[in-house]
């Protein structure tokens, strides 16, 4: 198979990952399903939206049996699992909604963030290993694909809902989920162990990278908490603007069309800042590329700090749009660093561990959204003081890298 042959192949894999990554999306389009759900079975605008924790430490759990589940069973029926997930999840809350609020933690919060995260890893290991060359790119292409997921999808499950109420919408994305990922098991296939020698990709020091790789054992890793430290910071501020986006901009005083274009614009930017990234990251590296995070972490925190602080609405605009910019930018990072640093036959499954920042950065949010009792002015002050901490998270990972 010559090189031509192989970059068809690969980029036709990668972009139909990229749609199966909208269904996936619509992970963070709770919001959409969070209030009708609440006003159609009288149940606490509270009690609901626990399910999208449920759903997020759920996420990592099935991206850590994904590994394991594909290892054992194989690409295609690692696929159709996931896609047999999706469709139980969303039918499930479809049906059984009615019967109580534990159905909803259930099938929703359990069963789709399981499925979600068991898909995500299963596919984003798959293709990311066509790209010894581009692997911050093909990551970043995936990550738009599931950040704009709930912005597209998330538009027409809107408009269903309107229409035909919440069942029928979650009835209709059960079946678009089992179509997309029965066709993506079908379609995707494994890239072949010599991938970087049929595309003519040359690695420094090979020979050495892989044996001191294989000397990395994860848990045993400096870098590795350093990484992951810096990622739950940055992740969870994102997670603090991106829940709260709307109501800091009405506490701002501005107009509520234009808070809602916000919101809107929020995805957007989420997925075209996780390709950008990429694209640094196989240019630059992952040291800088992390030190550049951080420092938009902390500069945009500071931002919306002072937006709270002088009632400066224009400063909020900008403080969440580049706050979200380093928030998008973690997950292609996420695949270099579990891909670049440790042995590669086993990167899906360092892949998953990495993974799990998503959760912590969750909790970390949590964390700081209660103890500062929800002023978003004590929040914000509260993320620039850790945005300097993830900025030196990201130096003393970069020394120990470059180690």
């Amino acid at each position: 198979m010559n090189t031509d042959a192989i970059n068809r192949k690969r980029y036709a894999y990668l972009f139909s990952a990229a749609l199966s990554f909208l269904i996936l999306g619509l992970v963070y389009a709770w919001s959409l399903f969070a209030t009708p759900l609440a006003q159609v079975y009288g149940w606490k605008l509270s009690d609901v939206n626990v399910t999208f924790t449920i759903c997020m430490m759920s996420f990592c759990v099935g991206g850590l049996l994904g590994v394991r589940i594909l290892n054992r069973v194989g690409l295609k029926r690692a696929i159709l699992l996931a896609a047999g997930l999706l469709i139980c999840g969303f039918a499930g809350t479809a049906l059984l909604a009615q019967t109580g609020i534990w159905a909803l933690y259930l099938f929703y919060g359990v069963v789709i963030g399981c499925g979600t995260g068991y898909g995500y890893n299963v596919v984003i290991a798959t293709v990311t290993m066509w790209f010894p060359d581009k692997t911050g790119f093909a990551s970043g292409v995936l990550f738009m694909g599931f950040g704009l997921g709930s912005i597209t999808l998330g538009n027409l499950t809107r408009g269903i809902i309107g229409a035909a109420g919440v069942p029928v919408a979650l009835g209709v994305v059960a079946m678009v989920a089992g179509t997309v990922f029965c066709f993506l098991a079908l379609f995707l296939k494994r890239a072949p162990e010599n991938i970087g020698d049929l595309l003519g990709v040359q690695r420094k020091a090979k020979t050495v990278k892989n044996t001191v790789a294989k000397n990395h054992k994860l848990l045993k890793d400096p870098a590795f908490y350093t990484y992951y430290l810096w990622a739950t910071i940055v992740l969870g501020a994102g997670l603090v603007m991106i829940k709260s986006s709307m109501q800091g901009a009405l506490e701002l005083g501005v107009d509520a069309t234009l808070a809602a274009v916000i919101v809107g614009i929020v995805p957007i930017v989420n997925g075209a800042s996780g390709l950008s990234m990429g694209v640094i990251f196989d240019k630059k590296g992952q040291q800088f590329s992390m030190t550049l995070v951080a420092v938009i972490a902390f500069g945009s925190s500071a931002l919306l700090a002072c937006a709270f602080a002088f009632n400066l609405s224009a400063l909020y605009v900008l403080g969440c749009l580049t706050l979200v910019m380093a928030y998008g930018s973690v997950t292609p990072l996420a695949a270099g660093f579990a891909r670049v640093r440790y042995d590669e036959r086993d990167y899906p499954r360092y892949l998953a561990v990495v993974n799990t920042d998503i959760a912590g950065g969750s909790l970390f949010q949590q964390a700081v959204v209660t103890s500062c009792a929800g002023v978003s002015l004590a929040i914000y002050l509260a993320m620039t003081f850790f945005g300097a901490v993830a900025f030196a998270a990201s130096l003393v990972a970069a020394r120990l890298m470059k180690k």
